[in-house]
């Protein structure tokens, strides 16, 4: 009988080994998942989203108390309670250490910042948070100034920041309700426009 020294040889069959390893490790967990009842896979997967809320809540935490985070709005409306689905990348509240950046847009591309709206950019002069123990909810209140005058923004949220809205009001009467989620700087995917001063 011959040895053979062939390296393809050699190859193929590490090859065939790992093969033959998926396969098996693969029906292993096939076996483990059907043994498992409807009742436990609802177990494991509201345990899941429990421990992934958890998380989000940490970073939530952290990026209001650092002041590092954006309101993505999907949905805007009026005092009046009229609203209209917009674009979270180009509507949307940015807070960064102490500046506000307030922006409103549509896919047009038309308008003073040059993504269809309106954007602001302010300094923050007061900012407070209280947050709600037992729900884990915030409630945000910022005061800001910019060369246009003096704003006022209330936010709540719930404790991961995926429910939030945002209360913007200027000089005037008028107001602008934003609604969508809250996410670190650092995640949020918006475009700034120019600011008009």
């Amino acid at each position: 009988m011959e040895l053979i020294t062939n390296p393809k040889y050699h190859t193929m069959k590490n090859l065939l080994l790992l093969l033959v390893l998926i396969i098996s490790t693969n029906l292993i967990a096939q076996q483990t998942e059907k043994e498992l009842t409807r009742k436990e896979k609802r177990e494991i997967k509201k345990q899941q989203e429990a421990e992934l809320s958890a998380a989000m809540a940490k970073i939530l935490t952290v990026s209001i108390d650092s002041q590092q985070w954006v309101l993505e709005a999907d949905m805007l409306s009026n005092k009046t309670g009229r609203s209209v689905q917009v674009n979270s990348n180009l509507n949307f509240v940015a807070i960064d250490k102490d500046e506000a950046f307030i922006q409103l847009g549509s896919n047009s591309g038309l308008g003073a910042n040059g993504v269809g709206g309106v954007s602001v950019r302010t300094n923050i002069t007061k900012y407070e948070v209280t947050k709600n123990e037992k729900k884990g909810s915030y409630y945000i209140q910022i005061y800001a100034n910019s060369a246009l005058g003096s704003w006022y923004i209330q936010v709540n949220c719930n404790r991961d920041g995926k429910i939030a809205s945002a209360t913007i009001q200027g000089n005037t009467s008028k107001r602008v309700n934003y609604s969508g989620q809250i996410v670190p700087i650092g995640s949020s995917r918006v475009y700034k426009g120019t600011p008009i001063i």
